[in-house]
C-alpha cells in the first residue's frame, strides 16, 4: 500500500482530528478532554483613538498572549500594563491556570513583562527570522 501525503483544507483534516484526537485523550489523560478554545482582542482607548491592543487565545486552561501593541507616544504610562492585567482577569474568569508569551530576547519587553511578575521559562534559539526569543510565563 502506497501511501501519499498530500494538502488538505481545514475541514478535510478535522475528520480525522476529532475521531484521533478523542482516542489519544484518552489515551493520555484517562478521559475525554475539552479543548475549549476562546480567541481574545481588547484595546486602550484615549479621547476615542485606539492607543493600543493585545490578543491571544486561551486553550485548555491556558492564556497565549500572542502580541501587544501599544503606540510609540504612549508607551511608559501603563497602557501595557493595564492590558496585560485585563487578560489576567480574563483569564482567571475562565478558570485558566497559567498565562504565557513569547518575544524578543533584545527588546525592552523582556523587563516589562518581569515586572509584571512573568518569569523566564524557555528560550527559541533562531526563532522568527533567525533571532532568539524568549519565553516568560506567569502562574494565575
Amino acid at each position: 500500500m502506497a501511501i501519499i501525503i498530500s494538502k488538505a483544507t481545514e475541514k478535510e483534516a478535522s475528520v480525522v482530528s476529532e475521531k484521533s484526537w478523542r482516542e489519544i485523550d484518552i489515551e493520555h489523560y484517562g478521559e475525554p478532554v475539552e479543548w475549549n478554545i476562546e480567541e481574545f482582542y481588547f484595546i486602550a482607548t484615549e479621547d476615542g483613538k485606539i492607543v493600543g491592543k493585545i490578543e491571544g487565545k486561551c486553550e485548555a486552561g491556558v492564556v497565549f498572549i500572542d502580541s501587544v501593541i501599544v503606540v510609540k507616544n504612549k508607551r511608559g504610562i501603563g497602557i501595557g500594563k493595564k492590558l496585560v492585567e485585563a487578560v489576567e482577569t480574563f483569564g482567571k474568569r475562565l478558570k485558566a491556570h497559567k498565562i504565557f508569551l513569547f518575544t524578543m530576547e533584545q527588546w525592552d519587553a523582556s523587563n516589562f513583562y518581569e515586572g509584571l511578575g512573568y518569569i523566564q521559562s524557555g528560550i527559541l534559539p533562531k526563532h522568527y527570522l533567525k533571532r532568539d526569543f524568549v519565553i516568560y510565563s506567569k502562574m494565575l
